[in-house]
């Protein structure tokens, strides 16, 4: 009886999420199928993931707004969303013809769905494109001090042995998640996710890049070198990792996940 209940609130949940979100329309539209083929699924690739439908809808949310930023760049972009791409896999895995024409509906073309492993040296520069992507998809300043919602998902959705991300000062970073989904040991700040690379792949003007350093040497001069904002994780005595330069083959070293190319 009691379990009932609880499904049953967290349906009532769920239906209110969709409702306020920007991306309703496209929330009410993916099939119960897909959430219940999740619902089976996404326990064996992702260990520890939640199964409810609070969490299915808030990760569903965060794959629109990643399929979003693929239709505003038109180039490749890595999703920083552990949570999303369960429901990008479940999706796939139960029809991926419908996800496709999906795709076409709702953001004008099939968006390919790229493994990690696949993407290799380009994870950086995807994971890059993504960040700048939805910053400004949400009027936000690169460099700001909070992280775009695609980006803070994860950590606030406590999404186990994934990545927390946080901004400091003109900086971006992420924590490892342990299997509760709480943010453990050593911060990294990725070089691709810096100034210095951002305005060498051409993802911010010279004017954003000045202040970017702006901001940088005036949060060394006050010493505030690890503070996080913009995310529910918690760092461990303020210690940092400035390393991460470029990602490995799987994408950990800059907190990447599967991406997403140029919809074909």
């Amino acid at each position: 009886m009691l379990s009932k209940l609880k499904q049953k609130y967290q349906m009532m949940r769920a239906r209110n999420i969709t409702e306020f979100s920007d991306y309703r329309r496209q929330l009410v539209e993916i099939p119960n199928a897909v959430f219940l083929h999740w619902q089976t699924t996404a326990k064996n690739e992702f260990p520890g993931i939640p199964s409810d439908a609070v969490f299915f809808t808030r990760a569903a949310e965060g794959l629109m707004m990643f399929f979003s930023c693929v239709q505003r760049s038109k180039q490749a972009c890595a999703l920083p969303s552990k949570a999303a791409d369960s429901v990008w896999h479940a999706w796939n895995d139960w029809s991926s013809i419908h996800l496709d024409k999906f795709c076409c509906k709702h953001f004008g073309s099939t968006i390919p769905h790229v493994e990690a492993e696949q993407m290799a040296s380009e994870m950086d520069l995807a994971l890059a494109n993504c960040l700048v992507t939805a910053q400004r998809a949400e009027g936000s300043w690169p460099g700001s001090s909070s992280v775009p919602r695609l980006f803070a998902l994860d950590g606030k959705l406590h999404m186990p042995h994934d990545y927390s991300y946080f901004a400091t000062s003109a900086r971006v970073g992420f924590q490892n998640m342990n299997s509760r989904g709480v943010g453990a040991g050593k911060s990294t700040y990725p070089e691709s996710l810096g100034a210095a690379q951002l305005l060498a792949a051409g993802l911010i003007s010279t004017l954003a890049y000045e202040e970017m350093v702006k901001k940088q040497a005036q949060a060394a001069n006050n010493g505030s070198s690890c503070g996080s904002s913009g995310s529910s994780s918690s760092l461990d005595n303020g210690s940092c990792d400035s390393g991460g330069g470029s990602c490995d083959g799987g994408g950990s070293s800059c907190g990447g996940g599967c991406g997403g190319g140029c919809g074909s």
